[in-house]
């Protein structure tokens, strides 16, 4: 028993390393450019007019309701199949998480908008000043109070879900980890480090959205 478990040498930590080092890259990067398009989306579906306000929902509710490894099937096994379009695992991972964070964070972006009480508009109105205005000094930084106990729900939540490209072959952590257990035959050891490592990451910044959760005055 003890033989079977010096099995895991320095190689294999330094897999792992570079494994985390490639889920916190498409992680971060998916984040970043999902957050930029939830922005863009968000706004857009709080337009009063209720064409505008409704396109985003033809790219939003799709991937909302679908499962995110459906979405990476897509992506990297069935894009080549309808077009010359052939993208490497990293690639293919990236611009799905970025897809699917954009979806939901479009969402987010809406509801905080819309949960500023109209009162708050009125009020800016009546000293004058112009929807963008109104916007930009008043009502984005009381939604932005809401949204970032949210968003960062989601990130923990997409960090945990860019587990799933190690399915297409991308090494990442959990990709890493597979290929050592099947070769030390340690599965309790290599997951438990897998664990561990989400676990240290995720767990923080649960607490860090519960409290400014707590934090957010919804009776303005």
């Amino acid at each position: 028993m003890i033989d079977q478990y010096t099995s895991l040498n320095w190689n294999d930590l330094l897999a792992l390393l570079r494994g985390i080092r490639m889920t916190m890259t498409v992680t971060l990067l998916s984040i970043f450019i999902g957050t930029v398009i939830g922005i863009i989306l968000g706004i857009i579906c709080t337009s009063k007019n209720k064409i505008i306000s409704s396109l985003p929902l033809i790219y939003i509710e799709p991937l909302r309701n679908s499962p995110l490894i459906t979405q990476l099937f897509l992506v990297y096994f069935g894009l080549p199949m309808v077009s010359r379009i052939i993208l490497d695992p990293f690639t293919a991972g990236v611009l799905t998480l970025s897809l699917n964070t954009g979806a939901f964070f479009a969402v987010l972006v809406n509801t905080s908008i819309r949960a500023v009480p109209k009162a708050q508009w009125e009020a800016a109105y009546a000293l004058g000043h112009g929807k963008p205005s109104v916007f930009c000094r008043i009502i984005f930084w009381q939604a932005i109070r809401i949204l970032i106990p949210q968003a960062i729900t989601l990130y923990i939540n997409q960090l945990q879900c860019s587990a799933f490209v190690s399915i297409i072959g991308l090494a990442d952590l959990a990709k890493v980890g597979a290929g050592i257990t099947q070769r030390t035959l340690m599965p309790f050891a290599i997951w438990g480090i897998v664990f561990v490592f989400y676990y240290v990451i995720s767990f923080p910044l649960s607490k860090l959205a519960q409290y400014l959760e707590k934090r957010v005055d919804y009776s303005y």
